[in-house]
């Protein structure tokens, strides 16, 4: 909401995560990075840029999108979805259901 030291203190979590992304980065080569989650907010992301760009190597950076979730406060909740669709229909479980049907 504007409050300095609230953005001070996402743009140095930012910093602490574009640390740790600098390796995978430059280990995976990814076309796009997404961020999300409740601090993927401009001090965050502008943390997280300074030190990526700083530390990974200029090849894994020259083409990479950083971006924000396009779901928003809706994340937790598809991603959580998904889970349950990936436990309930895992090869294993339906497995279990048809030779429980075959009884």
């Amino acid at each position: 909401a504007g409050h300095p030291e609230a953005s001070r203190l996402a743009r140095e979590a930012g910093r602490h995560v574009g640390e740790v992304l600098a390796t995978v980065v430059t280990l995976l080569n990814p076309g796009v990075l997404m961020i999300a989650g409740d601090l993927a907010g401009t001090a965050f992301l502008t943390g997280v840029r300074e030190l990526l760009y700083e530390r990974a190597l200029p090849r894994s950076t020259a083409h990479l999108e950083v971006v924000t979730s396009p779901l928003g406060e809706r994340a937790a909740v598809r991603g959580a979805g998904a889970l349950v669709v990936e436990h309930v229909f895992a090869p294993e479980r339906v497995e279990e259901r048809l030779a429980a049907l075959s009884l």
